[in-house]
């Protein structure tokens, strides 16, 4: 009797174990999946990251003194599908490309839009201009970036507000968006692959 007891807990135990190393396994794959990313922008370019108090979501401008950051180049920082290309009614022109993996990034507030959905992009590949599109940009040029985690399984990745699926993005191998009110300076784009038509 005493030995059954024993191997019914020994039992759950393992199942318990078991499942906490599934668990662990699956957090595993899905950091493994997420994209390797570069800045949105041209190769040797400095830009300012700031979280403001949408962490992880980031607002960037062009350094030094945010001069050029209207009309600046927007490019794809890994390859993937554009998934959204419109113009919303308080954020303005964005986009959203699928990375795979059920990554998704996010760019609001564009001056203007060179992709649609369904098109495919590469690292590089002219996506669009940074502007001050849209009611929420308060007539200040920036890019408004979240990099999004398909959590729900939906086939996109909610955006934009304080409950959306945005997780921290990692560019070149540094990870930003730890917390509110935080600012990167002189961040240099590593973004250095050639153009795709």
């Amino acid at each position: 009797m005493r030995f059954v007891r024993l191997s019914a807990v020994v039992a759950a135990m393992l199942i318990v174990a078991g499942t906490a190393s599934q668990a662990t396994a699956t957090s595993a794959r899905e950091t493994m999946a997420a994209p390797d990313l570069q800045l949105p922008f041209p190769c040797g370019q400095k830009w300012q990251l700031n979280t403001w108090e949408h962490a992880p979501a980031l607002d960037m401008v062009k350094e030094p003194d945010q001069h050029g950051t209207l009309g600046a180049t927007l490019i794809a920082p890994a390859a993937g599908t554009v998934k959204q290309s419109y113009r919303h009614e308080n954020a303005g022109n964005m986009i959203q490309i699928d990375h795979g993996g059920r990554y998704y990034t996010t760019y609001i507030h564009l001056q203007s839009r060179a992709v649609s959905a369904g098109d495919r992009v590469q690292r590089g590949t002219v996506i669009g201009k940074v502007g001050k599109d849209g009611e929420t940009a308060n007539n200040h040029p920036h890019l408004h970036f979240e990099l999004g985690y398909d959590a729900n399984g939906d086939g996109r990745a909610s955006w934009g507000t304080k409950n959306s699926e945005r997780v921290r993005p990692t560019f070149d191998g540094v990870t930003y968006g730890q917390a509110n009110g935080r600012e990167w300076n002189n961040v240099t784009s590593r973004n250095c692959s050639a153009t795709s038509p």
